[in-house]
């Protein structure tokens, strides 16, 4: 969506409390503008006994006291300001709170908008994206909308009441000295304009520079395990001055455009004070206007040349809006996955693979080719294979973070493609290589896909694991705080654990994404074993490197360069000449020596 329908969505059902808070800063500006002209009366009429204006005569006309009742008893006229004071302060306060609570209630909505649709997004798109940068627009950017909201929009609406509530007071004063007082201000606005234009540009790249900032602080804190392993600490801190200085001197710019326009705009404004200060006067002495008359036009002129002023500051802080808009709609405008419509067959675990290929988007050669096996309902199956081979794509394929290019993949007889996408990824359990924990206790990062599990639940699929035991000499057993990322866990703790939270939700088909590779062999051995007796109806996919997760399997498929080279058995494979036989050997010879 643009800028405009932007706003206009999340200002939905929220038109008549933007009218209420509209009204309100319209009156607390006219309350504002009566303190002068009720000086001016004191001073003209009060105290100088001028003949009343037409308009104060009609006023005073339906009032149950005379100009002389109000000179004898000058507390009504104090007691009369104190309330007008009060009724300003009144609508004041109610246009604050207004616009707070719509700006509120605006970067709620956006912010849960702006969650909800990058859960929805495709995995490739998160493939491309910068973390810190997606962080720092769902935090800086939207931070910028609740200010112009809670703040700008506000005064941005008091300024233009006040210039011309006032500009219209002021001519019915006096034309000539009102001309004189608004000599300067048109180019004032167009200062302020144009200051406007370059602080746009400016900030959007000071916008851009924060986001390359955020995202190599997360990128370093996410990685300081490694940077201290290797001693990188100098190299990330060259690196992260080196970016820093950058966002500094592109964001100096904007401090230089607002000190520019400060000192300029307050010269202006002296200027033109002084212009009224001199012609008022100079016209006081000649008696074309009165001294009461004088006062208004010095106390409007304040009242209106610092609004104009601030309209610069203002304008700004509304450019900076339309980059942020802008920057927001580029995650929202993005195209997330569709997770409405597809079938929602029963999963038993039978899967086809028929001649598929896969190619990413971005590459000019095919990941995998031409595969094609069966996997029957049940059956524990491992894909052994190189570094780069394709098996971690096809693992991509079988949840659907990517779709295939050529042939089919049926689960069940049913076309994968035909499957309802969150629903075949409940089905299907899958751990990774390297599996993310969170900032929770053991107990809640094992239970986190079944949020209903009991717990002989979750510790029947810890033993299963080969994890219970480990837990459970923790101090705090199931209750240990684990830090972010599971970063006080071992990577074999860290996969074991994800293991049972992926058994506790007993699904049909289990892929094991190379995930027992931080683990020893005694446990490797121990978890496949505890599987098999689990349930012989799970499906099961081991990819692994490793030919002792494999080898226990049903079927073994080697794969190399995107193809299926080898199929069978273990003890077929290793008679094979080719790589299963190399791996054995090589595997072999490292245990036994």
């Amino acid at each position: 969506m643009n800028r405009t329908r932007f706003i206009y969505h999340y200002l939905k059902g929220r038109k008549f409390l933007f009218f209420l808070m509209f009204i309100s800063g319209i009156f607390a500006v006219i309350l504002s503008l009566l303190t002068p002209l009720i000086f001016r009366f004191f001073v003209d009429q009060l105290i100088g006994n001028q003949p009343l204006s037409n308009t104060m005569g009609l006023l005073l006309a339906n009032l149950p006291f005379t100009i002389d009742d109000l000179r004898s008893h000058l507390w009504m006229t104090g007691l009369f300001m104190l309330f007008v004071s009060i009724l300003q302060a009144l609508f004041l306060f109610l246009r604050g709170y207004l616009s707070g609570l719509i700006a509120e209630k605006m970067v709620f909505d956006i912010r849960n908008d702006l969650y909800r649709h990058l859960q929805k997004l495709p995995y490739e798109y998160y493939i491309k994206a910068k973390t810190g940068e997606l962080v720092q627009r769902c935090t800086s950017d939207v931070e910028q909308i609740r200010k112009v909201f809670s703040n700008q929009l506000q005064q941005l609406f008091r300024c233009l009441a006040t210039i011309f509530i006032a500009c219209a007071i002021l001519f019915s004063l006096n034309v000539k000295l009102s001309l004189y007082a608004l000599s300067i201000m048109p180019f004032l606005v167009v200062f302020a304009i144009v200051l406007t234009y370059y602080n746009q540009k400016a900030f959007l790249r000071s916008d851009e520079a924060e986001g390359v900032l955020t995202d190599v602080t997360q990128e370093s804190l996410s990685g300081i395990r490694v940077i201290k392993a290797f001693g990188q600490e100098q190299y990330e801190l060259n690196r992260f001055n080196k970016i820093n200085d950058n966002y500094r001197r592109i964001t100096l710019r904007l401090t230089n455009l607002a000190a520019l326009y400060w000192s300029v705009s307050d010269f202006m404004c002296m200027i033109q004070m002084l212009i009224v200060v001199i012609v008022g006067i100079q016209m006081s002495i000649q008696h074309e206007i009165t001294i009461g008359t004088f006062f208004v036009f010095i106390s409007y002129i304040t009242l209106i040349l610092w609004p104009v002023r601030q309209l610069g500051r203002i304008l700004a802080d509304v450019a900076k809006i339309t980059v942020s808009i802008d920057r927001l709609n580029e995650i929202l405008n993005e195209p997330t996955e569709d997770f409405e419509t597809g079938l929602q067959p029963e999963l038993q675990g039978d899967i086809v693979f028929d001649h598929v290929g896969f190619q990413y988007a971005d590459a000019s050669q095919p990941v995998l080719k031409d595969i094609s096996f069966h996997i029957k309902k049940g059956e524990t199956v491992a894909i052994i294979g190189p570094t780069g081979s394709g098996k971690s794509s096809l693992v991509h394929l079988l949840s659907r973070l990517y779709d295939y290019t050529n042939g089919h993949i049926y689960i069940d007889g049913v076309e994968l493609k035909l499957i309802k996408k969150d629903y075949l990824r409940k089905n299907i359990g899958i751990v990774l290589q390297e599996p993310f924990l969170f900032s929770k206790s053991i107990f809640e990062n094992i239970r986190l896909n079944n949020l209903q599990s009991q717990v002989k639940d979750i510790e029947n699929a810890a033993k299963i694991a080969s994890i219970h035991r480990v837990i459970t000499e923790f101090s705090q057993g199931y209750q240990t705080l684990i830090g972010e990322k599971g970063v006080t866990l071992s990577g074999g703790q860290k996969q074991r654990i994800a293991i049972a939270r992926t058994i506790l939700n007993h699904n049909k088909i289990l892929i094991f994404d190379d995930s027992l590779s931080a683990v020893d062999t005694q446990t490797d051995a121990n978890i496949r074993q505890a599987l098999q007796n689990l349930n012989e109806k799970v499906t099961t996919i081991i990819i692994t490197q490793r030919i002792n997760s494999a080898k226990d399997a049903d079927y073994i498929y080697v794969l190399e360069n995107g193809r299926i080279t080898q199929a069978g058995k273990h003890e077929d494979l290793i008679k094979q000449t080719g790589l299963y036989q190399e791996i054995y050997k090589i595997q072999s010879a490292y245990i036994t020596g």
